[in-house]
């Protein structure tokens, strides 16, 4: 649980990780860890005839998998519709707000629950150019979780991606993306972002004008490929071009 937990020891294992499946393994503890019982992690693809590239790892039990297979049930995945509507990460309770339901999504989450898919927690993860993803994380119950849960889940799940990413690269004998080279104010300007400051307000920390401020934002998007702003940030932790100190303190994750 969170009481002793340290997510920079993880960020370093995932960041080791040689395969997948030693990205699954990480990801079945930090999932117990985080108090949740079951995780997916993967594109949204017909999984019958998975296209080549397509990620998925996971816990669920192996009988609900096969059933969702057989049955086609990511056709009318009611998580994966209700994510290509919200961009956020959401609590399954917000679907119904977003989706206009249909008997089989109904279907979908009552059977799931048979195999203790209860309530969820779905972080989109969404890039252009790839398949649309996500990564779940369910239990039976949400109750007692540690109040830091799902926002650390959150970053765990881009940050998974972004590994699993790699290593499908490295599979297909590609090297890893390197690192976007930007220069020292351009990073301070990151930083700030990170920490959710305006352009207005980076330029009055850095001291520098309005305009310039948002130069500096703009050139670190086109370093990484005219990323948006919450998957630039995400990108820059997992490359190293930020650290999870700069964004947060040096103690915020251990607790």
């Amino acid at each position: 649980m969170l009481n002793t937990f340290d997510l920079n020891t993880f960020i370093a294992d995932m960041r080791g990780a040689g395969k997948l499946a030693d990205l699954e393994a990480i990801l079945i503890e930090l999932t117990q860890r985080l108090g949740f019982e079951q995780f997916a992690l993967g594109h949204h693809v017909d999984l019958t005839r998975p296209p080549e590239g397509a990620v998925r790892l996971t816990n669920y039990a192996q009988d609900w998998v096969d059933q969702a297979i057989e049955k086609r049930f990511f056709f009318d995945d009611p998580v994966h519709a209700a994510s290509a509507r919200i961009v956020r990460p959401f609590l399954w309770d917000e679907i119904p707000t977003v989706l206009k339901m249909t008997d089989p999504h109904r279907e979908i989450l009552d059977r799931g629950r048979a195999y203790g898919l209860v309530e969820g927690f779905t972080v989109p993860v969404h890039q252009p150019g790839e398949y649309n993803g996500t990564c779940t994380f369910a239990s039976r119950s949400f109750e007692g979780l540690h109040p830091f849960t799902f926002p650390v889940a959150q970053m765990i799940s881009t940050f998974a991606f972004e590994c699993a990413r790699d290593l499908m690269r490295l599979a297909d004998g590609k090297e890893p993306e390197e690192a976007p080279h930007i220069t020292g104010r351009q990073r301070e300007s990151l930083i700030l972002l990170a920490r959710g400051k305006t352009d207005p307000e980076i330029a009055e920390v850095m001291r520098i004008s309005r305009g310039t401020a948002h130069d500096h934002v703009e050139a670190v998007r086109r370093a990484y490929g005219n990323a948006q702003r919450p998957y630039l940030i995400l990108r820059a932790l997992y490359d190293g071009n930020l650290t999870f100190p700069d964004v947060l303190g040096p103690n915020w994750f251990r607790w």
